[in-house]
């Protein structure tokens, strides 16, 4: 089964919502969990318009569908250009297969497509198998916030990474 990376586009908007949905309603390793987040595929859809030059989004799909995304937020204030800040998710049942590392591997061409020079992202502590993906990728941690994300089991650390590009 082969998995291609590709640009989310207007027709894409309901099926991407629904995989945010999928992700987020059984994830524990995330902020948002539990189908906490109640975003429809319009509210997408605007927030794709408005922040068309500053907010990206790749998806990774295979003949089934979609499995796992990252976005990519580019600052719009002088100072801060050349970073990104981004965020990856992949459903659970295709985790551990190189989605994510294929979807990490995208989104930096397309920031150094963009003239991007660093890469930042947060990650909860206990999610120890993305902290061992972005480490692989070379990615290093840049600080801690303490007990940031209260969890089902106590309270949970924001790891904070990047990378230069």
């Amino acid at each position: 089964m082969a998995v291609v990376v590709f640009p989310l586009r207007l027709r894409h908007i309901f099926s991407f919502a629904r995989l945010k949905r999928q992700i987020e309603s059984s994830a524990s390793h995330l902020v948002v969990s539990g189908g906490e987040r109640r975003e429809s595929g319009l509210h997408i859809l605007a927030r794709m318009v408005i922040s068309r030059r500053k907010l990206h989004t790749l998806i990774a799909a295979d003949e089934s569908g979609f499995l796992g995304y990252v976005s990519l937020v580019f600052p719009r204030f002088r100072k801060l250009q050349g970073n990104a800040y981004l965020t990856v998710s992949v459903k659970d049942s295709f985790r551990g297969r190189g989605i994510g590392t294929l979807l990490m591997k995208s989104a930096e061409d397309f920031a150094r497509a963009h003239n991007a020079r660093r890469i930042e992202l947060d990650v909860l502590s206990k999610n120890e198998g993305a902290v061992h993906l972005y480490e692989r990728l070379g990615y290093v941690m840049e600080g801690r916030r303490l007990q940031a994300v209260q969890a089902a089991d106590g309270f949970d650390d924001v790891v904070m990474m990047a990378k230069f590009i």
